[in-house]
C-alpha cells in the first residue's frame, strides 16, 4: 500500500474492519481539505497493511465486530494496534471510533472492561470542560449534551495521562491520548442510512437491550441533519491537524 508519499498532497490511512462500517460522513471534509484517503481493508485483506506509516499524515481506525479480547484470533490486530503506537510515538493525529477508539486505549495502554451497559442506538454524553477547548472535539461540546449514535458492548478505562472529553453515566465517551490522538466511542461518522441500515439489521439485538427499533429509527430520521453537520465539522478540526503535522 503506497500512499502518494511524492506528491504535496497529505494522505490519511483509514483502517477499515468490515463493510458496514466506512468513513462515511468523516470522508467528505477530510475530500474537501484536499487529502487523499488510503484504505486499508483489514478484515478482507489483513496483509494488506503498510509497513510502516512513513509517507502518511494521520489515522482513522474504524468501528468492528471484533473486540479487542479477539487480537489473538484476528491476525490484522497486532499490526493496526503497532501502527496506532507509531502513529502517538510520531505524534500524527490518529482518530478512533469505537472499536477504533478501544484499540487506541489499547495501544495506549489501557485496561479492557465489558461496558456497563450495551449502547446500541442513541445515547446522550456529556462533554467535559476540557472538550470545549479541544481542537478536534470542541464542535461536538457547544452545546452541552449531546446525542450520538452507538453500537457496542465494550469498553475500557482511561490510558494513563489521557484527557477525558466525554461520558455517559461513567462510559468513556471521548477522550484524547497526549496532544493528537483522539477516541471516540460512538459512531460519529455513521450517516442516516447506515442509522437506519443497522437498526433493521439488528432489531432483536436493539430490542433486548431496550432501545425500541421504530423510536430509534423516529431519532435517526429527527436528528441526522446536525449529527452530519457535527461530523462534517470535527472532520474539518481532524483535517486542520493532519495538514499541520504534513507541513512539519
Amino acid at each position: 500500500m503506497t500512499p502518494a508519499s511524492q506528491t504535496a498532497q497529505p494522505a490519511v490511512l483509514v483502517v477499515q474492519h468490515d463493510v458496514d462500517d466506512n468513513l462515511g460522513e468523516l470522508a467528505p471534509p477530510l475530500a474537501e481539505a484536499g487529502i487523499r484517503i488510503v484504505v486499508w481493508d483489514a478484515g478482507r485483506v489483513p496483509d494488506g497493511a503498510p509497513a510502516s506509516l512513513d509517507g502518511f499524515s494521520g489515522v482513522i481506525s474504524l468501528g468492528a465486530y471484533a473486540g479487542v479480547r479477539d487480537e489473538a484470533e484476528k491476525q490484522w490486530m497486532p499490526v493496526e494496534k503497532a501502527l496506532l503506537r507509531e502513529a502517538i510515538d510520531r505524534r500524527m493525529p490518529v482518530l478512533g471510533l469505537c472499536f477504533g477508539a478501544q484499540l487506541l486505549a489499547a495501544a495506549s495502554g489501557a485496561a479492557f472492561r465489558p461496558s456497563p451497559v450495551p449502547e446500541l442506538g442513541w445515547t446522550r454524553v456529556t462533554p467535559t470542560p476540557e472538550a470545549a477547548a479541544d481542537p478536534v472535539v470542541a464542535p461536538l461540546a457547544s452545546d452541552g449534551e449531546l446525542d450520538v449514535f452507538h453500537y457496542h458492548f465494550d469498553s475500557f478505562e482511561l490510558p494513563e495521562g489521557a484527557t477525558l472529553l466525554g461520558e455517559t453515566n461513567g462510559i468513556i465517551e471521548a477522550f484524547r491520548v497526549g496532544e493528537c490522538a483522539w477516541g471516540l466511542q460512538f459512531h460519529l461518522e455513521v450517516g442516516l442510512a447506515t442509522q437506519l441500515a443497522w437498526i433493521a439489521g439488528d432489531r432483536p439485538g436493539f430490542e433486548r437491550v431496550g432501545a425500541d427499533p421504530e423510536h430509534q429509527e423516529a431519532l435517526s430520521h429527527e436528528k441526522w441533519r446536525e449529527y452530519r453537520d457535527r461530523a462534517h465539522a470535527v472532520g474539518a478540526a481532524f483535517a486542520a491537524e493532519v495538514r499541520r503535522f504534513a507541513q512539519t
